[in-house]
C-alpha cells in the first residue's frame, strides 16, 4: 500500500464518485485476470480513479509504470493534471507524453499518453516491459 496525502475536498469530490464504490471489485479483477474490462457510465471516475487505485495499491512502486492511453492529446495532458492535482503529487510523478511534447521523468510513475505513443513504443520494446500495467481509456473511440 503506498499512501497518498489527498486535500479534505478532493477526498470529499471523490466520494461522490460511483467507482469508488467498485475499488475492492476492480483491484481483485486486476489481481486475478491479465485483461480486465471496465464500463461505466461518462463521469464516474474511470479515467482518474482507476489509476490512483493501482497506484496505491503499489503497481508503481517496483520500478513499473502504469500506463494510460488516452485517444486526443488534449485528454492526455488534461487528465495527467487533475491526477496529478488529486494526489498532491509532482507533474513529474504523474506525467503525460503526446507526439511531440511531454513530461516523463525517470521519478514517472503514472504516465498518460496517446494511443500513438504507445504503438511507437511497441515498436521498440514488444512487450511493454517498463509497464506494470496498461489500461486502454477510450478504447472505443
Amino acid at each position: 500500500f503506498v499512501p497518498v496525502d489527498r486535500s479534505p475536498d478532493i477526498q470529499e469530490a471523490r466520494l461522490k464518485l460511483p467507482i469508488l464504490g467498485e475499488e475492492q471489485v476492480v483491484m481483485e479483477a486486476v489481481l486475478e485476470n491479465p485483461i480486465v474490462i471496465i464500463c461505466g457510465e461518462t463521469g464516474c471516475g474511470k479515467t482518474t480513479q482507476v489509476p490512483q487505485f493501482l497506484y496505491e495499491a503499489g503497481y508503481a512502486s517496483t520500478g513499473g509504470i502504469i500506463g494510460i492511453t488516452e485517444p486526443r492529446r488534449v485528454a492526455a495532458i488534461s487528465m495527467s493534471q487533475r491526477v496529478a492535482a488529486e494526489m498532491n503529487l509532482s507533474q513529474h510523478v504523474i506525467s503525460y507524453q503526446i507526439r511531440y511534447e511531454g513530461n516523463v521523468t525517470r521519478e514517472t510513475k503514472i504516465k498518460f499518453m496517446t494511443d500513438g505513443v504507445l504503438l511507437k513504443e511497441i515498436q521498440k520494446d514488444f512487450l511493454l516491459s517498463k509497464y506494470h500495467v496498461i489500461i486502454l481509456d477510450e478504447a472505443h473511440e
